[in-house]
């Protein structure tokens, strides 16, 4: 009796959450994340020193650029040589969206079809855990562990931008680094909702990671079209890029539209995994 009872308490946590068993699953591949999102600030930090000493010579060149090629790649203000400028153009314009869509589109697709082919989902729900249970857990796990890079991409700008003279306001610092993570989650649980329908995690990642370079194109090059601009507003890259949240803090209309859709998109994974016939 006392054997059972000892077993069953060492079970109990494992089996109550599936957060606690996701996480901990991660904890080394987040750890190599979170090594890279702070090197991020380690890579462009040293640059900025002679993009200052020559911000006469690059704002001459950028006023010579067309007009949308000089939003697409530095933002509508078009500063590029005040720190907040650099790190809006360098940072956050691409390499730390990049950086968070990989890892989230890769977890939101891996947190049920991931499951599934190691054929570990079975398992996982042979215990008394509900479906949506299980899908709630690996969404909260995928949010806790984006808050955590994002919170690490922001560290590393204080910390190793001083000696650059990089000195942005770490209010519109965070307002950035926030808004790249409501892209990437709205991304990531696009990937889960795709993943929960088909169980199949390479399509959740092709598919969704076709999405984002198809909305980022949208976004880049219809501005040059008067007749099509509308169609900006179809990517949830304007919605992250446009309020330029390094430069004016955070856009809250922009924040509203990224965090629906990753909800909208949860919410399907929810109604998708509940649906579907896992014995087929």
């Amino acid at each position: 009796m006392r054997t059972v009872a000892t077993e069953a308490l060492r079970a109990r946590p494992l089996l109550r959450t599936v957060l606690g068993k996701t996480i901990r699953e991660q904890r080394r591949a987040l750890m190599w994340w979170g090594i890279g999102l702070f090197a991020s600030g380690a890579t462009y930090a040293p640059f900025y020193p002679s993009i200052k000493d020559n911000a006469e010579v690059l704002e001459k060149y950028m006023d010579s650029m067309p007009d949308f090629l000089r939003e697409a790649f530095m933002g509508a203000s078009g500063d590029f040589t005040s720190p907040a400028g650099y790190l809006n153009t360098e940072l956050f314009n691409f390499f730390a969206p990049l950086l968070l869509l990989l890892f989230a589109i890769g977890a939101g697709a891996r947190a049920i079809a991931g499951e599934e082919e190691k054929q570990t989902l079975d398992i996982l729900l042979s215990t008394p855990i509900a479906r949506r249970r299980v899908v709630i857990d690996k969404f909260v796990a995928m949010l806790l562990a984006g808050a955590l890079l994002s919170v690490l991409l922001w560290l590393s700008i204080p910390i190793l931008g001083p000696p650059f003279d990089l000195n942005p306001s770490l209010v519109d610092l965070a307002a950035a680094s926030f808004m790249c993570y409501l892209l990437a989650m709205a991304f990531g649980s696009i990937a889960l909702a795709i993943g929960c329908a088909t169980g199949r995690r390479a399509l959740a990642v092709g598919v969704t990671a076709g999405i984002a370079a198809g909305a980022w194109l949208l976004d880049l090059l219809v501005p040059a079209i008067d007749s099509i601009s509308w169609l900006q507003q179809l990517s949830p890259f304007h919605y992250y890029l446009q309020p330029e949240p390094m430069m004016n803090g955070i856009g809250w209309g922009g924040s509203a539209v990224l965090a629906g859709i990753a909800v909208v998109a949860f919410g399907a994974a929810l109604v998708l995994f509940e649906r579907r016939d896992l014995a087929a």
